[in-house]
């Protein structure tokens, strides 16, 4: 068996061999031509890296490990393929084989593996009931209840074997073996089956879910499922309560309530406006980095693809070196134009943009462009400024990396955008001035009054 080993997230010349962690593995009968390697962060996989499988379907990963804890291996979309865990510190090395939706630890392992592996063991059978529920034939409860009572019987005294030399480990491994039987539980429920069970036929384990200060601390973020786990909770113990404010209840840290709403609101928040509502009445739960950078990407995404959003203050220099600000437009349309004396369609568009501006002349309507001449070429816009009597308003944002492409995340121009009177955006990638849409836009909102 050849394995092609993938180097994840790795720069050789500042990490040793020796803080190198290697993954060995064969998948069997599967159709699958690739796998990939995910870390766990806010209680979900995180794509790390992906590798194409040999012909015999081996593969390989060799990476640093940001930080020591449960990772997994698996297919991209993780919907349609198993997710199987593994623990990594840096130096670790371990085998697996996968045979569709099942795995077996190969050879000798760390302690910390050698565990996980027993675990694995004990709630494969269980977690293929559990989560694969379109495996044929189709798990029902008639033999899932049976397997969920005879694994819960066994947990107690596995949890009393976690003794590795890695307290941090033994805590975690510990609360995982909770997570997962929960997880398993609740999710066999709340997935399409054939036949579904009456509560009267629930095993005694479901009247072990609920209890309170159910979530004492974050490590269930480090599960694999935790994410899912925590929707699944608030889900079964809350019975009809959908008000999300009663269901932030039941868990016990901030950070679980941060991941608990960007799970539950992220897919209802489609506009700018819905953004500025849930960081309003939930932003003090997304105070750490991950959640921090989550919300912030998806304010930076819907800035950019729908329209009424606050544009992006801005102080750029004109041609005299005085300076002009987006604030100083208010109560008039503004329509910004991101340009570069060396950008050929930009400069054909300058006509078109001439003749709007004399056609909207004596109106509420400015026309602001910003160009993003690097500082070799300030001379060469000044000249163009001059020569060819730019009208309007003329900006030098200093090059291109600049507060207002880096805010609409621009790539490429020109660019166009149109903002109302009241400072919001109408189009942040509006049609150009040799469109006629454009003047159909501005038509429009000078139609609108100002808010007061």
């Amino acid at each position: 068996m050849r394995f092609i080993f993938t180097l994840a997230a790795l720069f050789l010349a500042q990490v040793s061999f020796a803080q190198l962690s290697e993954i060995r593995g064969q998948m069997k009968n599967s159709t699958q031509k690739d796998i990939s390697l995910f870390r766990v962060e806010d209680g979900k996989p995180v794509l790390i890296a992906n590798t194409e499988l040999g012909p015999d379907g081996a593969f390989g990963f060799l990476f640093s490990p940001l930080n020591e804890g449960f990772y997994a291996v698996g297919h991209n979309k993780i919907e349609q393929g198993a997710l199987f865990p593994l623990y990594l510190k840096k130096g670790d090395k371990t085998e697996i084989a996968i045979d569709k939706r099942r795995m077996q630890f190969v050879g000798k392992q760390s302690p910390e593996n050698t565990v996980l592996s027993s675990w694995n063991t004990l709630t494969q059978e269980l977690k293929v009931k559990a989560i694969y529920f379109m495996e044929m034939p189709l798990s029902t409860y008639e033999d899932f209840f049976p397997e969920l009572t005879r694994v819960s019987a066994l947990t107690n005294d596995f949890r009393k074997s976690i003794k590795t030399k890695n307290e941090n480990f033994n805590r975690l491994m510990t609360a995982v073996t909770y997570f997962d039987m929960d997880y398993y539980a609740m999710h066999f429920i709340r997935t399409p089956r054939k036949v579904h069970p009456t509560k009267d036929l629930y095993p005694a384990y479901y009247s072990s879910i609920i209890v309170d200060n159910k979530f004492k601390n974050d490590d269930v973020l480090s599960s694999m499922f935790g994410e899912a786990l925590l929707n699944s909770y608030a889900d079964y113990a809350s019975g009809r309560t959908t008000n999300i404010d009663e269901r932030l209840k039941l868990f016990s840290t901030d950070r679980q309530k941060g991941v608990y709403t960007l799970f539950k609101m992220i897919p209802k928040t489609q506009s700018y406006p819905q953004y500025e509502g849930l960081i309003k009445n939930f932003g003090q739960y997304f105070a750490s980095e991950s959640l921090k950078k989550r919300t912030d990407e998806l304010g930076a995404k819907l800035y950019i693809t729908t329209a009424g959003g606050k544009a992006v203050d801005f102080t750029f220099p004109d041609q005299h070196g005085k300076n002009v600000s987006l604030t100083d437009f208010k109560g008039k349309v503004v329509v910004l134009d991101i340009w570069a004396t060396w950008c050929n369609p930009c400069k054909k568009e300058i006509p078109y943009l001439k003749k709007l501006e004399e056609e909207f002349h004596g109106k509420d309507v400015v026309f602001v462009s910003i160009s993003t001449d690097e500082l070799k070429d300030k001379d060469k816009w000044l000249n163009m400024v001059a020569d060819m009597k730019l009208g309007g308003v003329q900006l030098y944002a200093g090059g291109f990396a600049n507060k207002v492409t880096e805010f609409y995340k621009i790539n490429t121009i020109p660019r166009f955008i149109v903002i109302d009177k009241n400072g919001i955006l109408v189009n942040p990638n509006s049609p150009r001035p040799s469109e006629p849409k454009l003047k159909a836009i501005l038509e429009a909102e000078l139609a609108k009054p100002v808010a007061k």
